[in-house]
């Protein structure tokens, strides 16, 4: 069980929790740390000190952080609008509809199923459970969210 306690495996599960903590918190800043501990858990297999194994760490933590992140960010979450811009500009789902699975409010976010995945969505005006919705966009404060009102309006 000494094999337990040693660098290289303490390292790694460092590693695996960050991993997960990044699956529970996404924002791709906890991968990178993830990363930089399985460098670590390296770094003590060929003999680097401890306080080499930190400096691995954090070089490979900080480096991919600022090299990679932004280039993550736009691979899983797909392009974005900036605020200054409206809701839906230069989005392919505009006038799309979808079904409304938990009731939608003014101020109170529903979800939607489209395209076989369940979405958050946002609407000024009440949409039961179950009605078709159009689909005008991303949300103004929430690119996970779709911006919809119901489809039998004008």
């Amino acid at each position: 069980m000494d094999w337990f306690y040693s660098a290289h495996v303490l390292w790694f599960l460092a590693g695996v929790a960050f991993l997960l903590a990044e699956l529970a918190l996404p924002g791709f800043v906890l991968l990178f740390f993830a990363l930089g501990a399985v460098a670590a858990s390296l770094s003590a297999i060929v003999g680097l000190s401890l306080g080499g194994q930190f400096v691995v760490f954090l070089a490979v933590s900080l480096a991919g952080m600022a090299l990679l992140r932004r280039l993550f960010l736009r691979v899983f979450r797909g392009r974005t609008h900036s605020a200054t811009e409206g809701p839906g500009l230069d989005n392919q789902d505009a006038g799309k509809t979808a079904l409304v699975t938990r009731a939608i409010g003014p101020g109170a976010p529903g979800e939607i199923k489209f395209r076989g995945s369940f979405w958050r969505a946002e609407s000024g005006a009440p949409i039961a459970e179950g009605e078709i919705v159009l689909i005008l966009g991303q949300a103004q404060n929430d690119t996970g969210a779709y911006l919809v009102r119901p489809a039998k309006e004008a």
